[in-house]
């Protein structure tokens, strides 16, 4: 990209004002630009009137990097002169102040302005012409961050789906298996209600236990009887 157009003053002031600007062209000259800067506002304290040392603060403002109070300068300077060759100078300015600020469709309306009154500046040409690539590569960049940013958001926004619905899932999951463990503890206690319970026995079965134990104990008695007999006999025999 081509920079800011040298606007080399000729003076025709009288007093310390001449002085200050000569010396502020030097110190411009020598990319002095916080000199240039003092000097200039100096002699524009001295000659408030003289538009053309507003120009100049501009451009050492803009070469010093002060961007913003370049562009306000230049403003200010064009509303002093009523030449619209010059008005399309400080535009020019302008648009290349804003292009290194990477500002590029704002250069751009800039360099369009320029040219109304500039149409065969080569100069104004090819950067208006580079500001409108610039800024058509800045527009796709952006389209691309945020077709990016628009991917990345629907991927989050889908991963939180899916794990919403696997938490969903999960908690279904253990509410089967809480319920199911309810379940077969319940049975379990049922079962084990039901083992404690006393039995209930029919008429049928209980005379037949009653017959067995009376069976039993008359068996029992007999067995007695017998084993007291023979231990009878025993005691008659002689010992020999």
């Amino acid at each position: 990209m081509k920079y800011f157009i040298t606007f080399v003053l000729t003076l025709f002031l009288i007093g310390a004002s001449v002085e200050d600007a000569r010396k502020a062209n030097e110190a411009y000259e020598k990319e002095n630009y916080e000199e240039a800067i003092t000097l200039y506002k100096k002699a524009i304290d001295a000659s408030p009137e003289n538009s053309k040392l507003y120009f100049n603060l501009a451009n050492a403002q803009a070469k010093a990097g002060k961007t913003k109070e370049a562009i306000r300068t230049f403003e200010q300077y064009k509303s002093m002169t009523d030449t619209p060759k010059e008005r399309a100078k400080a535009n020019y300015n302008i648009g290349n102040v804003l292009s290194n600020m990477k500002k590029w469709d704002k250069a751009v309306d800039y360099y369009k302005k320029s040219l109304r009154h500039m149409s065969d500046d080569s100069d104004a040409k090819h950067n208006y012409e580079l500001a409108k690539k610039k800024k058509k590569e800045q527009d796709k960049k952006k389209e691309q961050q945020k077709k990016k940013q628009n991917n990345n958001k629907k991927n989050q926004d889908e991963n939180k789906k899916q794990q919403d619905q696997q938490k969903k899932n999960n908690d279904q999951k253990n509410k089967q298996n809480q319920q199911q463990q309810n379940k077969q503890k319940q049975n379990q206690d049922q079962q084990k209600k039901k083992q404690q319970r006393p039995q209930k026995v029919s008429k049928a079965e209980a005379e037949k236990i009653l017959k067995a134990l009376e069976q039993k104990e008359k068996d029992l008695l007999k067995k007695f009887k017998k084993k007291k007999t023979e231990s009878s006999k025993s005691k008659n025999e002689k010992d020999w």
